[in-house]
């Protein structure tokens, strides 16, 4: 196999497959940390008390019974909010940051063969030839 040949096939599979293979990986990745925080979950259950922390009412008429236990619940509604919304926040930031770097790889990727070829001759130049 001559070198033109296989410097053709590279090119061919880096700027083709492996591209192809980037994007499988750049969006399963991406799907991962969405499902890993569980966001939709996180999203339909934001006003659920924490923990399912709840006290029952009492059985016959007791309105300040009733009333702290009622504070009791708000305040584990509040707490779940709370927890949930920064959880949320922190997946939202993750997912923001793994968003840029998988196209920072991208440009990576792309220029890549070109630096590593200029390097190569500017290399060669800089030891043979000056």
């Amino acid at each position: 196999m001559s070198v033109i040949s296989l410097l053709k096939s590279y090119i061919g599979w880096h700027y083709s497959l492996a591209l192809a293979a980037w994007w499988r990986i750049y969006t399963n990745c991406l799907w991962f940390l969405f499902n890993f925080f569980s966001v939709s979950i996180l999203i339909r259950t934001l006003f659920s008390p924490w923990r399912r922390l709840t006290e029952g009412y009492p059985a016959g008429f007791a309105p300040s019974a009733a009333a702290e236990i009622l504070i009791i619940n708000l305040l584990m509604r509040a707490v779940g909010l709370v927890i949930r919304t920064v959880f949320i926040l922190f997946a939202g930031l993750t997912l923001t940051i793994a968003f840029f770097l998988g196209w920072l790889a991208l440009v990576f990727w792309l220029v890549a063969p070109v630096v590593i070829l200029g390097s190569f001759f500017t290399g060669f130049y800089l030891i043979f030839l000056t």
